[in-house]
């Protein structure tokens, strides 16, 4: 690499963080993140002995397992995962699929009460590529306000409840290269079951990418259709369009490699959420790398935190991943370990 690219691609790496670094408090203010006003819903039919006050809705996005984090590595980097190019691309952006390759599976505990996982292949075949998802979310809600607790998305997770529920999406994505451009669309099935109740709903996913420079600019679709309908309310998908660059681990230095990821999410009431990372790694050897990952987001709910982190170790085709969450509120810091196959 020339000297004039390894400079470019580390100001592009600079960059990844630069959309972050004014995040604070005030921030969250001027988003709307703390004006949350409880509406409730009309009585339920007679006969079903659930009370009026058992529902404060705040406007609910479901499934919940779609809102939520589905690679260790992205999670590293505040999960901007729009330009990922491992096995978990079916999950963040189907237009990634023919440059993606390989198996990704990762773990995450929400303290002792919850555990969400992901399975993520991506296949070539002939002129097409192929990708299959699959995410899973256990976890417990309180009977006496269901749809609140999910409202509130993932840092309440580690609170528990007195219901076991669970949230799952299944996905199948195809893409293609067409002039230049490389285009991918994905289908899932999505539900959710909070104690009794459950419901499954259709959706799907658009994207597209291109290579720019030294990284892949990328735009995404994701969540398109109707959302589940639990306790007589018709939630809504958690719809959003993403732009974002990024790629890497790509050399530097002598046995320095280093990645950026950078995006920008418009949300489906109009919440802007702003995320990027770099990750650094150290190649002693050839084919081994040690990987320092660090990233900086928008929150959207108060108790998310600002920050996330994570290591890596490739060797090869294998690599192993992990990341945190250092969620607020008092709340426990949340783990994500995964393992990718290229």
């Amino acid at each position: 690499m020339s000297q004039l690219s390894r400079k470019g691609w580390v100001c592009c790496a600079l960059a990844a963080t630069g959309i972050a670094t004014a995040f604070s408090p005030v921030a969250l203010r001027a988003q709307g993140v703390e004006a949350i006003t409880p509406r409730f819903l009309s009585p339920p039919p007679p006969g079903t002995g659930l009370s009026v006050v058992a529902f404060p809705q705040t406007g609910y996005e479901g499934p919940l397992v779609l809102r939520l984090p589905a690679s260790a590595r992205m999670l590293g980097m505040a999960n901007a995962g729009v330009s990922s190019s491992d096995g978990d691309a079916i999950f963040y952006n189907p237009g990634m699929l023919t440059q993606a390759r390989g198996v990704a599976v990762s773990m995450q505990r929400y303290g002792a009460r919850a555990t969400a996982g992901s399975f993520g292949s991506v296949q070539s075949f002939g002129t097409y590529t192929i990708g299959i998802g699959a995410q899973v979310l256990q976890y417990e809600s309180r009977s006496s306000a269901p749809l609140f607790d999910n409202e509130r998305g993932a840092p309440r997770l580690s609170d528990g409840g007195d219901e076991s529920s669970s949230s799952s999406a299944f996905s199948v994505g195809v893409g293609r290269v067409i002039k230049g451009v490389r285009v991918g669309v994905a289908a899932k099935y999505a539900e959710e079951r909070l104690g009794a109740t459950r419901d499954g709903v259709l959706a799907m996913d658009l994207g597209v990418s291109k290579p720019v420079g030294p990284a892949t600019l990328a735009l995404s679709v994701q969540n398109l259709g109707s959302g589940p309908d639990l306790y007589y309310v018709r939630g809504a998908l958690p719809t959003r369009v993403t732009v974002g660059y990024g790629g890497g681990l790509f050399p530097v230095w002598e046995k320095w490699d280093i990645g950026m990821q950078t995006q920008l999410s418009v949300e489906r009431d109009g919440f802007v959420r702003p995320a990027g990372g770099v990750e650094l790694g150290y190649v002693p050897v050839e084919g081994v790398a040690f990987v320092v990952r660090s990233g900086l987001r928008l929150p959207r709910e108060p108790d998310e935190p600002l920050a996330t982190a994570g290591l890596g170790l490739t060797a090869d085709r294998y690599s192993v991943d992990w990341a945190m969450e250092p969620m607020r509120g008092g709340r426990p810091v949340v783990h994500r370990l995964g393992l990718r196959i290229r």
